[in-house]
């Protein structure tokens, strides 16, 4: 069952969609309607984002930004395939701010936000293929 982000702690990214339908969509349609691709991306999701997210953690802890901001860049990448806008739009604004080196945000708060989001992600498209697979 998909873990929900208390909208209170989202901010400006409680506008953006946990899940992007139209990126389900076509994501069936890639296999003719079967899961099977579905759920092997989702497997590759749920395997590589959370090392990612760690790797984000050290660099910050590190003051690295420029590898923050290219681990970001792959999370927004793997994000945007799997059709998880608010998880998107998260690691965008790491991005950025770590190729700038300007936060306009708590990057601690926005790592916590990140990995919850990621896990809201992950279960919400667990939800849809039981949902939706026959």
């Amino acid at each position: 069952m998909a873990r929900h982000v208390d909208p209170s702690r989202l901010g400006v990214y409680a506008s953006l969609e946990v899940l992007d339908m139209g990126i389900m969509d076509q994501l069936l349609n890639l296999d003719d309607g079967a899961f099977g691709l579905l759920e092997e991306m989702l497997a590759l999701y749920k395997e590589d984002t959370p090392d990612r997210i760690k790797a984000m953690v050290a660099t910050l802890a590190a003051n690295d930004m420029a590898d923050l901001a290219d681990v970001a860049h792959a999370i927004k990448g793997a994000a945007s395939t799997m059709g998880a806008p608010r998880v998107r739009g998260i690691a965008a604004t790491m991005e950025g701010a770590g190729r700038s080196g300007k936060w306009d945000e708590d990057p601690q708060m926005l790592m916590a936000l990140l990995q919850e989001t990621f896990e809201e992600s992950f279960g919400a498209i667990e939800d849809f293929i039981a949902a939706n697979k026959t």
